[in-house]
């Protein structure tokens, strides 16, 4: 489980552009949930990822996992049990390793590596079945450049890597934004399969409604640092991206866009 205590988190401290965004936010994310978050740019969706990450500071308030307190855990060492899935698929890959080199360091993630080879021919059979569950052939491909594969390619890659050591959960920060409507879908469709299939507990931040409504069992929609939308289970299922797309017009007059 996760949860954000009374988190207070201020942009430029001190300066004319010193902005308060999260002003004693709290959030708990059972073990198990599928959260989709959605809002405006600036809504705090970006940065919610971060402060669970530990990629910025905050000023006030507590980060915790299974009861925890990682709040000034260093980001290096949050990550060995937080699999992030990013925008760019440039970015959860070495494009200059082969796939089966990109496998490997995924494989040790958490681990030491001391003076050992960083590849284990002996792990060739595991790596192809994990590669064959995303449908593309790619159990095929393993001595090829990861740089050399396609966008959808990588991040279905990518994916895959970020969840083959035990997770505390997968944080999911609009992975599918880069990619055409089509291969979008794919990634989609796998990103559900895997969640289910490994029992993840997972945080999607996306600006497609219709993914929002469709994916996932827990819908949160941000604005201005707050939580101004909660839905779940039984609740989610009932609304509809139109719902959902009324609610986000309506707030967006609101801000004056």
């Amino acid at each position: 489980m996760l949860e954000l205590r009374n988190i207070t988190k201020t942009y430029n401290p001190g300066t004319l552009t010193e902005m308060c965004l999260f002003q004693d936010l709290t959030m708990t994310v059972e073990q198990g949930e599928f959260v989709s978050i959605v809002g405006s740019n600036g809504s705090g969706k970006t940065s919610l990822l971060n402060i669970i990450c530990g990629s910025i500071p905050v000023e006030q308030g507590q980060v915790l996992v299974a009861g925890e307190d990682i709040t000034k855990m260093e980001e290096y060492k949050r990550y060995q049990r937080i699999g992030r899935v990013y925008q760019n698929p440039a970015m959860g890959t070495c494009p200059h390793l082969t796939l089966f080199e990109n496998m490997s360091l995924a494989d040790h993630k958490g681990k030491s590596f001391g003076l050992s080879p960083g590849v284990n021919r002996h792990r060739l059979r595991v790596y192809q079945e994990q590669l064959s569950l995303l449908g593309l052939g790619l159990e095929n491909k393993l001595d090829v450049l990861v740089g050399t594969l396609s966008g959808g390619q990588r991040q279905a890659v990518a994916l895959l890597m970020a969840t083959m050591t035990p997770l505390d959960f997968l944080i999911l920060d609009e992975h599918t934004a880069a990619l055409d409507p089509k291969t979008a879908e794919s990634i989609m469709i796998l990103t559900d399969q895997m969640v289910r299939r490994k029992k993840l507990t997972a945080i999607m931040v996306t600006h497609n409604l219709r993914y929002a409504v469709e994916y996932g069992n827990r819908l949160v929609m941000m604005n201005q640092g707050k939580i101004i939308l909660d839905l779940k289970e039984d609740e989610k299922r009932k609304g509809s991206v139109e719902d959902i797309l009324h609610i986000f017009n309506e707030i967006s007059i609101e801000c004056g866009n």
